[in-house]
């Protein structure tokens, strides 16, 4: 009995060790998706919040719905932004991929796509679905210094008939993005290391200035005083929105932050009282 268990576990352990490197090869070897810059990825947050409004003016008595792959979206994100916000506003009821089209995406491979009505009606009618969601992404680029987004959608029902059509077009610049650009690459960083950060910031910007703020008190202005208290502040304020400005969705968190501010406010006076003292 022993034996024959023993070599089960064998047989098993090297199939699993097997599958497990194949798995390793084909990470690594396998084809690989392109991504998005930071700019791209903006230009998509943005178009896909306005693509999800006009569809829930324009969609009729149209509630289940199938999201088909937008043609020209080698990365995914387009496609899976606008899926994340029509999930999150529940303006359309959206089938879940195929177990194929999950196995696809797991693999990095290109996942199909429909570019015309014919096909979105034919997706739509093959999944039980009243309608197909569909578009064709023409231009998605950034530049230097601008980026640049066309993409046409519609929306079919199974039995061939347009319910919508439209398109989205934008021209932007890295200026005009400037702030989300910074915020996009802000939240890599873990939530608690954002928050050290910050916190170590408001800590020791009023002790690496201390000089200035000793030259502001020494002239016994209350004004000058509480203009540079509200510079600082302020500095704290907008740190402290790039940081975690994209978690403020709750009360608590709001919350949270209104009392860091205040905290940090409280500082700023410590640390001017402080300087004040010194130079009596």
């Amino acid at each position: 009995m022993l034996p024959r268990m023993y070599s089960l576990l064998t047989k098993c352990g090297t199939l699993f060790l097997a599958g497990y490197i194949a798995w390793l090869g084909w990470v690594n070897l396998g084809p690989r998706k392109p991504e998005s810059g930071p700019v791209r990825q903006q230009m998509a947050d943005h178009a896909v919040s306005e693509i999800a409004e006009t569809l829930r003016q324009h969609r009729g008595q149209t509630k289940s719905v199938v999201l088909c792959h937008f043609n020209g979206d080698s990365t995914d994100y387009f496609t899976d932004a606008l899926r994340d916000v029509l999930e999150q506003r529940g303006c359309l009821d959206l089938f879940d991929r195929k177990f194929s089209e999950k196995l696809r995406k797991q693999l990095s491979l290109r996942l199909p796509t429909c570019a015309s009505p014919a096909e979105a009606a034919k997706a739509a009618d093959s999944a039980g679905a009243e309608a197909a969601l569909y578009g064709v992404l023409n231009t998605f680029e950034s530049f230097p210094n601008a980026g640049k987004l066309n993409v046409e959608y519609g929306l079919v029902a199974a039995d061939g008939t347009t319910i919508y059509h439209g398109s989205y077009q934008k021209e932007v610049s890295n200026d005009s993005l400037a702030p989300d650009f910074v915020r996009s690459a802000v939240e890599q960083i873990p939530w608690f290391k954002r928050g050290l950060g910050w916190l170590l910031a408001v800590l020791l910007l009023p002790v690496f200035t201390i000089s200035f703020i000793r030259c502001m008190v020494r002239r016994q202005s209350n004004l000058r005083n509480a203009f540079v208290l509200a510079i600082y502040t302020l500095a704290d304020i907008v740190l402290a929105y790039l940081l975690v400005g994209a978690a403020l969705t709750g009360f608590l968190s709001v919350l949270f932050f209104i009392l860091a501010v205040a905290a940090a406010f409280a500082y700023n006076v410590r640390i001017m009282t402080f300087a004040l003292k010194l130079e009596e």
